[in-house]
C-alpha cells in the first residue's frame, strides 16, 4: 500500500499524503508510519506515477506477432529491422540496440548498434530495460517515412504488456512507446513487433544482446535518468519486510522453551481440528498466559502466585505434571507421556533441541493434555 501510494498522479489526495506523516509520539504510532519508517531508506519520491488507465477502451492496442515464426523479408522497398535487448549484472541494468536499415534506390545496407545503461538493479529490470529500449529505439527513427519497420524482442513480458497494456509498473514507457508508434504511422510507415525465442539465431539479436552487456560492464555509469520501478522497488521492500525465522529475545520466553520450532507451520497440525474451546486452552498452555496464578499474579489479577494446594508456585508445569489437586484426571496423560514424563514439550506438541529435523508433534499426547486440562476446569473463565 506504500509503494501504491507514492506511484498515484500528484492530483491524488493521497499522494499528497504521504510527505505529511510524522512522529509526534513516541508510543501509539500508526501502522503506515511505522511501514515508512522501515522504508525510510527507499527513495519512494522518485517512483514511476502510475494512471488509473492509460489508454481509451476504443483505442487500438498493438498486436505482436508470437505465434508465428519470424520470416525473412524481402529486400524489396524501404524496410527497417530493429532488434533490443535488455541486461542485469553488476548490479546494473542497460539495453542495447541494434538497426539494420535498407536506404531507397538499393543503396547499401546501413547497420547501426548503441548501448545505454539505464540505471542500477535496485531500481531497474530487465523488463523495464527491454520496453526503454523499445522506446530509445522507435524515438530515433520517427522522422522516416514509408518504411517497414520490424522490432523484435525477446521479452515476451514486455511483448504480451504492449499487447494488453494495464495498471501496471513501466506504464510510462509503454505510453511512449504507443505514442511513438502513432507517429510513425502517421508518416505511412507500417510496424510491426515479433517476439523471438532466445535459443533463435538471429544475427541483429544477438548484436543487440552485446551491447546490452556492454552497458552493464563493470565501470559503466548509468545514462538515463527514468523514474525507479515500482515493481522492483516493491520486491525489494517485500524482501526486508520477511518475517523473522525466530521469536525476537525478549518476547515469548515460555513458548520458545515449550516449542523450539517457532515459528512454525507445524501449528496448524496442533490448531486446525480442535475446537474453539479445545484451541483456547492449548493457547494458554503453550503460551504461559493461562488463567494459572502465577500468571494471574504478574498481570496483577491474583494476590499471590502460589498454587492452592500450598506446595509450589502454580506454572503450567505445576498444573500438567506436579499438582495433588489433579492426581486423578492426570492418568490418561502419564500414560502418553510414559517414557518422557514430565516432558513439556512432548505434552504440548513442542519440539526439544535434541529433536532431529524430522520431528512431528505428538498429536495423541497434546489431545490428553486438553482433555486433563478441560476435566479439571481450571483453565476456564469464572
Amino acid at each position: 500500500m506504500w509503494t501504491d501510494m507514492h506511484t498515484l498522479p500528484e492530483t491524488n489526495p493521497l499522494r499528497r499524503g504521504t510527505d505529511r506523516i510524522r512522529k509526534f509520539r513516541r508510543y501509539h504510532r500508526s501502522p503506515l508510519y511505522r511501514v515508512a519508517d522501515a522504508l525510510k531508506h527507499i527513495d519512494m519520491e522518485t517512483l514511476e506515477t502510475i494512471n488509473p488507465s492509460m489508454l481509451a477502451p476504443w483505442e487500438e492496442r498493438i498486436q505482436p506477432d508470437m505465434d508465428q515464426p519470424q520470416e525473412i523479408q524481402t529486400r524489396a522497398g524501404l524496410y527497417m529491422q530493429i532488434a533490443v535487448s535488455s541486461s542485469a549484472r553488476n548490479e546494473l541494468v542497460g539495453f542495447g540496440v541494434a538497426i539494420e536499415k535498407q536506404p531507397p534506390r538499393y543503396r547499401k545496407l546501413k547497420l547501426k548498434t548503441l548501448s545505454v545503461t539505464l540505471g542500477v538493479r535496485a531500481e531497474q529490470n530487465p523488463f523495464s530495460a527491454e520496453l526503454a529500449a523499445m522506446a530509445h529505439a522507435l524515438k530515433m527513427v520517427v522522422g522516416i517515412k514509408d518504411y517497414k519497420i520490424t522490432l523484435l524482442t525477446s521479452n515476451k513480458a514486455a511483448v504480451l504488456t504492449l499487447r494488453n497494456p494495464r495498471r501496471q509498473s513501466g506504464q510510462e514507457l509503454v505510453c511512449q512507446i504507443y505514442k511513438l508508434i502513432r507517429r510513425l504511422r502517421r508518416n505511412g510507415n507500417r510496424i510491426k513487433i515479433h517476439w523471438i525465442r532466445t535459443s533463435e539465431d538471429n544475427k541483429l539479436s544477438s548484436l543487440a544482446k552485446e551491447q546490452a552487456r556492454t552497458a552493464t560492464q563493470e565501470d559503466a555509469l548509468p545514462q538515463e535518468h527514468v523514474p525507479r520501478m515500482k515493481s522492483t522497488t516493491l520486491n525489494i521492500a517485500r524482501s526486508q519486510a520477511v518475517p523473522y525465522s525466530e521469536l525476537p529475545e525478549n518476547i515469548g520466553r515460555h513458548a520458545k522453551r515449550v516449542d523450539a520450532a517457532l515459528p512454525g507451520k507445524h501449528t496448524r497440525l496442533l490448531y486446525d481440528r480442535l475446537t474453539w474451546k479445545e484451541a483456547t486452552v492449548l493457547a494458554q498452555l503453550r503460551t504461559g498466559m493461562a488463567r494459572l496464578n502465577g500468571y494471574l499474579n504478574q498481570i496483577n489479577v491474583a494476590e499471590t502466585d502460589q498454587c492452592d494446594c500450598g506446595q509450589a508456585r502454580e506454572t503450567v508445569e505445576h498444573f500438567l505434571f506436579r499438582c495433588r489437586k489433579w492426581t486423578a484426571h492426570r492418568t490418561e496423560l502419564l500414560q502418553c507421556t510414559q517414557a518422557h514424563r514430565g516432558n513439556i514439550s512432548l505434552a504440548l506438541g513442542g519440539k526439544q533441541p535434541s529433536d532431529d529435523q524430522n520431528w512431528t508433534p505428538n498429536l495423541e499426547a497434546v489431545r490428553a493434555s486438553i482433555r486433563f486440562a478441560i476435566a479439571t476446569g481450571r483453565l476456564e473463565a469464572t
